[in-house]
């Protein structure tokens, strides 16, 4: 399940949906959190047809560029206050960065790091480890 522009109205039934106003995004953020630290990459998946509404949608052919990224202390701030709020000692968090606006997508509690690692050098498996 993936991201879609919907273009026109259904006449069929359909399956339950969130719909939400399209935000013309700069890039994407993956964010990973554990116990207090947060650990950021932006996504620059605009310029790809494949991956511009919905990074997940790889393109085999093109990369996208990913890079080290840091918050706003606040938005970090909130985000703690989030994952204490949810009792969630780690998880991965999405982000759209448009403009000066950073709007919040999910968080997922099984918290997939992979990609945040090695894309940024960042060692995370190594962290983990430390943590259990």
């Amino acid at each position: 399940m993936y991201t879609s522009i919907v273009e026109k109205k259904e006449n069929e039934d359909f399956f339950i949906t969130f719909f939400q106003e399209k935000i013309e995004k700069d890039f994407e953020i993956r964010s990973f959190y554990l116990k207090g630290e947060i650990w950021s990459m932006a996504i620059f998946s605009q310029n790809d047809d494949n991956t511009k509404v919905d990074s997940r949608k790889y393109n085999g052919k093109i990369i996208n560029r990913n890079v080290r990224y840091n918050l706003p202390k606040d938005l970090e701030e909130k985000i703690i206050l989030l994952m204490n709020k949810l009792d969630l000692s780690s998880g991965s968090l999405d982000f759209i960065k448009s403009g000066n606006k950073f709007y919040f997508l999910e968080v997922n509690p099984v918290g997939q790091f992979g990609n945040v690692s090695f894309y940024c050098n960042y060692d995370l498996a190594y962290k983990l480890a430390e943590n259990l």
